[in-house]
């Protein structure tokens, strides 16, 4: 199956031996191996004349015969030619894949040639990672983990036209904390940002693992909860337990309320809308709870 050259020259499969990449040619209907380089068959543990003739599925691993078989679905008369097909070598080594569909006198033949590409790879997925990990930190505040605004508002719109398709309903809660700054002053920043992992801790416990909790400010929360229509009313009163129990930190019991204010979605609301109206909804709370400190300490 491998030409030779003119006169005098070496045969071209001693030519082919001496390349680092791996090539095999192999019939389309058996899979039979019809010719291989040596590079080919040290990556599959042999020498070519022991793999000449067998199946070639038999050396692969169901990884391998996995990524071929849907290689040899796209390649034939009309697409003779693939590629870019990766294949995992090892623990963290890949190869990818040139694949020629050719006519034989036999029937169609494959003639595959592959490269070693780890370095490349690894490189790639590094590259993956860092921008994966650089994502993350950009839509995740940084103390608690919690979603930051940003992700909020992607996970608020994604919510909004999911809610709106399935007739369910959308709880979007506005929490601030009462009594924080005060806290932060009184036993510094240490047990200030210790108080808000408590808080976002506590929050994360209260909703359940599909809901959305963001931490959008100093000591401001929002929570973006799915009910199912007029259902309501209990997410809520999970959220205004929330600090309830008392906090201790470093040996001290610490007082501190939320404000929440509650919105459930309207149609014409869209992600900032809707967080705005929560913002307006506990302030007015806040309010409320400010109206009642004053009056309790007039009494006293």
């Amino acid at each position: 199956m491998i030409a030779f050259d003119g006169a005098g020259a070496a045969p071209l499969s001693e030519v082919l031996d001496l390349l680092s990449e791996r090539i095999v040619r192999y019939r389309l209907n058996d899979l039979v191996v019809l010719y291989c380089n040596r590079a080919w068959a040290l990556a599959n543990g042999s020498e070519p004349e022991l793999l000449i003739g067998r199946p070639l599925d038999t050396m692969l691993t169901p990884s391998e015969k996995e990524g071929m078989v849907r290689q040899l679905s796209r390649l034939g008369p009309d697409t003779p030619l693939l590629h870019g097909h990766l294949t995992l070598v090892g623990p963290d080594g890949w190869t990818e894949w040139t694949d020629r569909y050719l006519p034989g006198p036999d029937g169609p033949h494959v003639l595959a040639v592959g490269r070693d590409v780890s370095e490349r790879r690894r490189a790639e997925l590094r590259l993956r990672a860092s921008e994966e990990r650089y994502r993350e930190l950009a839509l995740h505040d940084g103390l608690t983990g919690l979603a930051n605004r940003r992700l909020l508002d992607e996970l608020l719109t994604a919510a909004l036209a999911r809610t709106r398709q399935s007739g369910t309903d959308l709880l979007v809660s506005y929490l601030d904390l009462d009594g924080f700054k005060a806290i932060n002053d009184d036993h510094g920043h240490a047990v200030g940002d210790a108080l808000l992992e408590e808080v976002s801790q506590r929050l994360r416990a209260t909703v359940r693992g599909a809901d959305v909790v963001a931490r959008v400010g100093g000591d401001e929360f929002v929570v973006v909860q799915e009910c199912p229509v007029g259902q309501t009313s209990r997410p809520s009163a999970r959220l205004a337990d929330v600090m309830t129990a008392p906090i201790v930190l470093g040996g001290a019991t610490l007082e501190c309320g939320v404000s929440i204010g509650s919105i459930l979605a309207l149609p014409e609301h869209d992600a900032g809308t809707l967080i705005d109206a929560a913002d307006a909804a506990m302030y007015l709370t806040k309010r409320r709870h400010r109206r009642s400190s004053t009056g309790r300490a007039r009494l006293e």
